[in-house]
C-alpha cells in the first residue's frame, strides 16, 4: 500500500504535511507503524492513524535525539553497570547505551511487534544492538516490570512517546518514586517529554513531579530537524550532575551529531524555551491527575 501524503502531527492543534512514499504499514495491538520515505528527511517510522501520526524518528537524523537522551545520563554516571530502557523498541537508544562499558541492559518495551518492524525497515538503526549478549528484552508493561523486579539500576531511560491513554501511568509523581526505588545509589533518571514549544504543559508538569521526587530535575533540551521541534528531556537524581564531556572522551564514546562538550552544554546550559517553562508554576503529574497530551493548548 503506498500513497504520496501523510499528516504528522505536532501537537493537537498544529499539523505537517510531509510527502513522499508509504513503504509499509501494520497494525499492532496498541498502535498503527508507518514506514515512510521522505525525500528530504529520509525513511522515518511513524505511528498513529490519520492526521494523529507522530514521527518516532527519520534515519536522516534520529542520533540528534538519541545520542541527546542517552550519553546524557550516562555521561553523568561515573560507573553506569545495568540500565533500564523503558521504551524504545526501535533500537536506537539501546545502540548508544551499548557504546559505553555497561555491564547489562535490560529493555522493557510494552508492543513488541515494534522491535520486529523496525529491524525488517529499520536494520541500521539498531546496529546489532539486539544481538549483543548484555541485552535482556522484557515485553509488557514497563510499569509492571518495576513493581515486579527486585532488580537495581544504575540508568533508567524513559524512551516512550508522548503520555497519552495508558503510557501517562508512567509520566507520574508516584511512577518516578517507584522508578526511585529500584535505582542504585547515584542513580539517574531520563525522562523524554516532548516538545517545550509545542507541549510545554507537558514538560513543566513532569519535570515537577520529578522535582518532588529527586533532589535535581534539570530539564534541557535538543532540536530534531524531522520532528520540526526542539525536543526536550529531564535528567533526575539525588546526585550532583558533573563531568558529562570528561566521562565521554574517556570512554572514547563515538558521537556523530554532537561533540561531548555540546552533549554536556545540552544538560548544564539550558536551551531558552525550557528556561521559559521552568519559570512558570505547574500541578506535577500524579496518578490522579496524569500530563496527557490532551490537554495540551500551547
Amino acid at each position: 500500500m503506498s500513497e504520496d501524503k501523510v499528516i504528522y502531527s505536532l501537537n493537537p492543534n498544529a499539523r505537517v504535511t510531509l510527502s513522499g512514499t508509504v513503504v509499509a504499514r501494520k497494525s499492532t495491538p496498541y498502535q498503527e507503524l508507518t514506514v515512510f520515505d521522505s525525500p528530504v528527511l529520509g525513511r522515518m517510522l511513524l505511528i498513529g492513524s490519520g492526521d494523529c501520526r507522530i514521527i518516532q524518528f527519520s534515519t536522516r537524523d534520529e542520533k540528534y535525539y538519541h545520542e541527546a537522551i542517552a550519553h546524557s545520563v550516562l555521561g553523568a554516571h561515573p560507573n553506569p553497570k545495568n540500565v533500564l530502557i523503558i521504551g524504545g523498541g526501535d533500537g536506537g537508544t539501546l545502540r548508544e547505551v551499548l557504546k559505553h562499558p555497561v555491564e547489562r541492559v535490560v529493555l522493557a518495551e510494552l508492543d513488541d511487534e515494534v522491535i520486529g518492524f523496525s529491524k525488517e525497515f529499520f536494520p541500521s538503526l539498531s546496529d546489532g544492538a539486539f544481538e549483543d549478549s548484555r541485552l535482556e528484552l522484557k515485553i509488557g508493561d514497563g510499569r509492571k516490570f518495576l513493581e515486579e523486579t527486585e532488580e537495581r539500576f544504575d540508568i533508567v531511560i524513559m524512551d516512550l512517546t508522548d503520555p497519552e491513554g495508558p503510557s501517562t501511568m508512567l509520566f507520574t509523581k508516584e511512577f518516578y518514586t517507584l522508578v526511585k526505588s529500584k535505582m542504585g545509589e547515584g542513580g539517574i533518571l531520563s525522562v523524554q517529554t516532548g516538545s517545550p514549544v509545542f507541549e510545554g504543559l507537558i514538560h513543566g508538569r513532569v519535570q515537577a513531579a520529578l522535582a518532588q521526587v529527586f533532589r535535581n530535575a534539570i530539564g534541557y533540551a535538543a532540536f530534531v530537524q524531522s520532528f520540526f521541534i526542539v525536543e526536550s528531556y529531564v535528567l533526575a537524581t539525588d546526585s550532583k550532575v558533573e563531568g558529562i564531556a570528561r566521562r565521554l572522551k574517556e570512554r572514547n564514546i563515538k558521537l556523530e551529531a554532537y561533540t561531548p562538550e555540546q552533549v554536556e552544554a545540552l544538560v548544564l546550559q539550558p536551551h531558552g524555551h525550557v528556561r521559559e517553562i521552568l519559570s512558570m508554576d505547574w500541578e506535577p503529574s500524579t496518578d490522579a491527575n496524569p500530563a496527557d497530551i490532551s490537554e495540551v493548548r500551547w
